[in-house]
């Protein structure tokens, strides 16, 4: 028997997890969760949430919401900012270290024989919190459930939502490309698969390629939320669709819902590292946009907040986003600096070559280098703005040494 003493023995189990399958299915997941007893059928109706960019707000803004309405709501988002616990939540409390523990324990004795009648290819690390995340949410007699999707949606461990009732695409953009296609179409054909029949669909704001993807695959028509009806408690321009695009989920979810209750739960809503201000001298902002959608939303935001500063980026990316295809672009607003530092993300995961980068932009000089994001830092202006970006680990690590 699998005995964990801490909760940190716990979660070094899920990480030591593969973090890729050999097959694109949802066969494992599906395996795993027979093995456990079927968590996933006994869970409240759910909000499914994907989408490239805002999903993780948006699944938020969803769950401060009905919580105000006196429900007790599950979230489960990925990945995490401040505390691994924070991927599983009630009430936008984080799950305790004792719970998480021992549901993740009794999991693990799970796998073992799951694992031996699917090797090679045994369940992945997501797959593993996926199918803890459910297993705890069913012991715990919500009333509601938000789910945001891993990647994608069709193959994603998150797609095994029986009691699923509103499903929430939020944007579709280039990403994860070798996963889920490499034209809009088909990126919006991997995420509606989270559509299935009866649910209600909501939609924050699509290229007319991928609604039209999206509406052939809906019963009825999707739905988009009205920007402005509320005031985005977030900062960043990008929260004004985010907003209303959860308004618009919740009341698909419980029409009856009040207005007073949707303004109390987003006037709660907090969410670190988007779009998040945690110094003053200099300005210094943190924000997770992991792709060049993100990175366009972001500077569209620091355009408009700090219209006549000087705005440097200082950028920790993955090798395989493409936040390097926004730099030509953002390098034509002069007030902008772009400051490249190494970053190696989970698993080993390959930074952004950085040598290359500056090779394709070795004819602007505001286009620089550093070895770390700390030697950057020192070198911001008390009088800039500065915004630490290009991926939610690597804004995480900050987040961790600046606060």
């Amino acid at each position: 028997m699998v005995h964990f003493k801490t909760v940190d023995d716990a979660i070094s189990f899920i990480h030591s997890r593969p973090n890729t399958g050999h097959k694109v299915s949802l066969e494992r997941m599906y395996t795993l969760l027979k093995a456990l007893g079927n968590p996933n059928e006994k869970l409240p109706p759910a909000i499914h949430v994907a989408g490239t960019n805002g999903k993780g707000s948006v699944s938020t803004m969803c769950s401060y919401i009905l919580a105000a309405q006196n429900k007790r709501v599950g979230l489960f988002v990925s990945p995490f900012i401040i505390d691994f616990r924070e991927r599983i939540q009630i009430n936008n409390q984080f799950i305790e270290p004792e719970d998480l523990r021992q549901v993740t324990e009794d999991v693990a004795n799970v796998l073992k024989q799951v694992d031996e009648k699917l090797y090679p290819d045994i369940p992945v690390e997501f797959e593993v919190l996926t199918a803890i995340a459910l297993t705890y949410f069913s012991r715990q007699s919500l009333d509601a459930l938000v789910v945001e999707v891993g990647i994608g949606g069709k193959y994603d461990s998150t797609n095994v939502l029986s009691q699923a009732k509103v499903a929430v695409i939020t944007s579709i953009g280039f990403d994860h490309m070798k996963m889920l296609g490499d034209t809009i179409p088909k990126i919006a054909q991997q995420k509606a698969g989270i559509i299935h029949s009866g649910m209600r669909v909501v939609i924050g704001k699509l290229p007319e390629s991928a609604q039209q993807v999206i509406s052939e695959v809906s019963d009825q028509p999707p739905i988009s939320g009205k920007i402005n009806e509320f005031d985005a408690t977030l900062p960043g321009e990008f929260q004004h669709m985010n907003t209303a695009t959860a308004v618009a989920a919740v009341r698909a979810y419980d029409a009856t819902i009040d207005d007073a209750i949707i303004r109390r739960g987003l006037d709660m809503v907090t969410i670190p590292a988007r779009y998040e201000i945690v110094k003053q001298a200099p300005i210094t902002i943190l924000d997770g946009a992991h792709n060049a959608q993100g990175i366009e939303q972001l500077v569209l935001s620091l355009r408009y907040q700090f219209p006549n500063q000087k705005i440097t980026l200082i950028i920790g990316s993955l090798a395989d986003k493409n936040v390097a295809d926004t730099f030509t672009n953002i390098l034509s607003h002069t007030n902008f600096r772009l400051i490249l530092v190494p970053f190696v993300g989970p698993n080993g995961r390959h930074g952004l070559d950085i040598q290359e980068t500056l090779v394709q932009h070795q004819q602007n000089q505001r286009l620089i280098s550093f070895d770390s994001w700390q030697t950057a830092y020192q070198h911001i202006g008390h009088d800039e703005v500065v915004a630490l970006t290009g991926s939610l680990y690597f804004v995480s690590e900050v987040r961790k040494l600046l606060k």
